[in-house]
């Protein structure tokens, strides 16, 4: 099933409480991809949020495995200033709590204050296609990849980076809203996989993502780039900074996620 239908089951339900269906053949590991978790999640919460007060930032906690089937979505507004709101969703499956997203949305205001974002890079050389493998998770077939900055996975490297472009496979003429986003930025292997000399198993452990606003519209087939930086990495936890820049070369997104490897 495309992304595209599976954000259909959003369409035109209200209620707070709602059943959905996980999709198959989007998983990694023994669950479902986490970008499309937490897209789930927040498309359920983006239904009771007004249009005009966009999403700034989303801390999702994936608290267990989520399976392909029936999962149960709950949402609630936590306070609503003039400007400010901030809500919670939770999915629970089989009675049990996998993923919890709190996030704040905010109105633009008026301010004297303007910080520039850094551009996106300037790849100069062709990247190379991740092509499909056995070795790799279920859902990287809804999505191509050109790598241009750092290791493929499981490929023994030493670079503490990986960049690159990406888009939907085979998908998505419309324009890309905050599920979608989340899964573009998520859908890149953890830097600490081109670390490592041969298959071992790794996954997010929090996540945390700010987003900035869209001064235009793009499709998922356009080309997005994004560039992450482990910037620690002990213990069996991997402390990684990346980047998401719209096709335009406008900063769109900054992830901050703890991963955790057993390797």
């Amino acid at each position: 099933m495309k992304f595209a239908d599976v954000m259909q089951q959003f369409a035109a339900d209200a209620a707070d409480e709602r059943v959905i269906e996980v999709p198959a053949h989007w998983g990694q590991g023994r669950a479902v991809f986490g970008g499309m978790a937490a897209a789930l999640g927040m498309a359920h919460l983006q239904g009771a949020i007004p249009a005009a007060i966009p999403l700034r930032s989303v801390s999702v906690s994936f608290v267990a495995p989520l399976n392909s089937g029936e999962a149960v979505l709950r949402r609630r507004i936590l306070r609503q200033g003039k400007s400010v709101v901030q809500a919670q969703v939770e999915i629970q499956q089989q009675g049990q709590i996998v993923l919890v997203a709190l996030a704040s949305f905010g109105a633009p205001r008026q301010s004297a204050l303007q910080v520039a974002a850094p551009r996106a890079p300037d790849w100069q050389t062709p990247g190379i296609r991740l092509p499909d493998s056995e070795m790799a998770p279920e859902f990287t077939r809804h999505f191509d990849y050109q790598i241009q900055q750092g290791n493929a996975p499981f490929s023994g490297g030493k670079s503490r980076t990986l960049g690159g472009q990406i888009r939907f496979r085979g998908e998505f003429s419309a324009q890309v809203g905050v599920p979608e986003l989340l899964a573009l930025v998520d859908a890149w292997p953890p830097v600490s996989l081109g670390l490592m000399p041969g298959p071992a198993p790794a996954s997010s452990l929090t996540w945390t993502l700010e987003l900035l606003p869209q001064t235009q519209t793009f499709s998922g087939s356009d080309w997005w780039s994004y560039l992450a930086n482990i910037e620690h990495g002990a213990d069996g936890y991997h402390h990684i900074e990346a980047k998401c820049w719209a096709p335009d070369g406008s900063l769109i997104a900054i992830s901050r996620q703890t991963v955790t490897v057993f390797a």
